[in-house]
């Protein structure tokens, strides 16, 4: 290949590594870690599909897939007692200590994920079936929590 303007190529060259080197790089300290996370999946009839997640700063997101209120993607922001009272919440459930026996022989019932951080230590919980009232007080919370915030978008 023979180049018919190596003075373009060069300024080309140039321009590009410029602009390179002037684009913001996003640092760790900018993403905010997770705190809490409760997401639902579809069953055969009617069930809520929704993602709600909680950032340790007490920003929030919800993600209504499909059978709730809101549907779409909604931001909000939880006061500096809704946060602690969450935490509380969480705490007060013994989360790192519930122990889950799914059965899977049921099929038209939808999975519930829910995940907590606190510190180093984190724990991912798949909820099917049978009723387990740990899980489910740590649901209610959730759910009042997301009533009770302040939602913007769509």
């Amino acid at each position: 290949m023979k180049i018919k303007n190596p003075l373009k190529l060069v300024l080309f060259l140039a321009i590009f590594a410029i602009q390179c080197k002037n684009t913001p790089q996003k640092s760790s300290s900018f993403i905010e870690e997770q705190l809490f996370y409760f997401k639902t999946t579809e069953c055969m009839g009617t069930c809520p599909v929704f993602t709600f997640t909680v950032f340790a700063n007490g920003a929030c997101s919800y993600q209504g897939v499909a059978n709730v209120d809101k549907l779409g993607t909604y931001t909000g922001v939880l006061t500096s007692n809704q946060l602690k009272a969450f935490k509380e919440g969480l705490s007060a459930s013994d989360f790192f200590n519930i122990d889950i026996k799914n059965n899977t022989q049921i099929k038209d019932l939808p999975s519930k994920y829910l995940y907590y951080k606190d510190g180093d230590k984190e724990k991912t919980i798949m909820y099917y079936h049978p009723k387990n009232k740990e899980v489910d007080r740590v649901i209610e919370l959730a759910d009042r929590l997301i009533k009770d915030i302040e939602w913007s978008g769509k």
